[in-house]
């Protein structure tokens, strides 16, 4: 697809379809508000963690899970923010401050998933999103820059003037544009690139056994406290610009790996799998599906190893006996849960 078709598929979606009209109008009012400098003080992390719901912000999917994370320390986030959204200063400065070059941002999760919808719905016509869709769909397009050794700051400057003079050229607002990417954003089968609209979703076994909300938890835990876990000193979860890329990595093709790392000094990769109530089979055979996708689209020359995190107590033996033969590169690992009441 050739990226004005694109851009006439979204344009003509937003002149016919009501529900877009009104769900643009209605977030950018809704949190455009909430944003403003003005109320930056009465921001609750209820009210922030609200926005980073898809349902509610009606475009970025996936943004909540550094929900936890990122308001662990409001007062923090509150500074982060109102620097962010400080318009006396260059935005190249204001971003560089928040996520400088070759350092660990202000606030960890903090990326450019969640920092760059925060400034379009703050300012709607100045600043555009830049995440990995953009960025898939700008190469899928042709038009992404080509950066060198650019920090953040400096190629979101690049990327919002690109974006800025499409949607004028093309009478989108930015929020509107936004749309387009995903029609650049390929999705590579054994029976060639297909859009992204035109994917069949692929769904797992359904998991019994283990609470959904649960399971939820244990990986926003693991992410929150990742520095304070001895097994996870030497990896670090893959991410690019502060936007955590390993957490549920969507290979688009064989399923959403749980968590993808990396070794810091040797460049390796870790896929993590939580078992969450899987059959032992079921989750090795996973397990071992992710690896070999990671191996053939991501590694090059380096190892990709695997951990498989179970509950200690787990009764389900035949676990142990399923990783035996692979045991040289997957793990096992345990945790438990303790609860007190008083």
């Amino acid at each position: 697809m050739e990226l004005q078709e694109a851009i006439q598929i979204i344009k003509q979606r937003y002149q016919t379809d009501a529900e877009r009209i009104n769900a643009e109008k209605k977030v950018i009012e809704k949190y455009g508000s909430m944003f403003h400098p003005s109320n930056i003080d009465n921001l609750t992390a209820e009210d922030f963690k609200s926005f980073l719901l898809m349902k509610n912000n009606s475009h970025w999917e996936g943004i909540h899970r550094q929900g936890n994370m990122l308001t662990s320390d409001m007062g923090k986030l509150k500074s982060a923010l109102k620097l962010l959204l400080d318009e006396s200063r260059p935005i190249k400065e204001r971003i560089e401050k928040i996520m400088p070059k070759n350092k660990p941002p202000l606030i960890k999760g903090l990326g450019r998933a969640v920092l760059t919808p925060i400034l379009l719905v703050a300012y709607p016509n100045k600043y555009a999103v830049y995440n990995s869709v953009v960025e898939a769909g700008m190469n899928g397009f042709k038009i992404f820059p080509t950066f060198k050794n650019e920090s953040f700051a400096e190629k979101y400057v690049k990327i919002n003037e690109i974006i800025n003079n499409l949607a004028k050229q093309n009478g989108l607002s930015l929020w509107q544009i936004d749309e387009v990417w995903w029609q650049g954003t390929k999705w590579i089968t054994s029976k060639g690139a297909v859009p992204l609209d035109e994917q069949t979703a692929v769904i797992e076994d359904e998991e019994e056994g283990f609470p959904t909300e649960l399971e939820s938890q244990l990986e926003e835990y693991i992410i929150s406290n990742w520095e304070k876990i001895p097994e996870f000193n030497e990896l670090e979860i893959l991410q690019e610009d502060g936007e955590y890329l390993g957490q549920q990595y969507d290979t688009k093709e064989v399923g959403r790996i749980d968590l993808l790392c990396k070794n810091k000094k040797s460049g390796d990769y870790v896929v993590i799998e939580l078992k969450k109530g899987k059959e032992s089979d079921k989750v090795v055979g996973q397990a071992l599906r992710y690896i070999g996708w990671v191996k053939k689209n991501l590694a090059k020359e380096k190892k990709v190893n695997g951990i498989i995190i179970t509950f200690e107590g787990d009764p389900d033996v035949r676990l142990t006996y399923a990783l035996e033969p692979i045991r040289e590169f997957v793990q096992l690992k345990f945790y438990k849960f303790s609860i007190k009441i008083s």
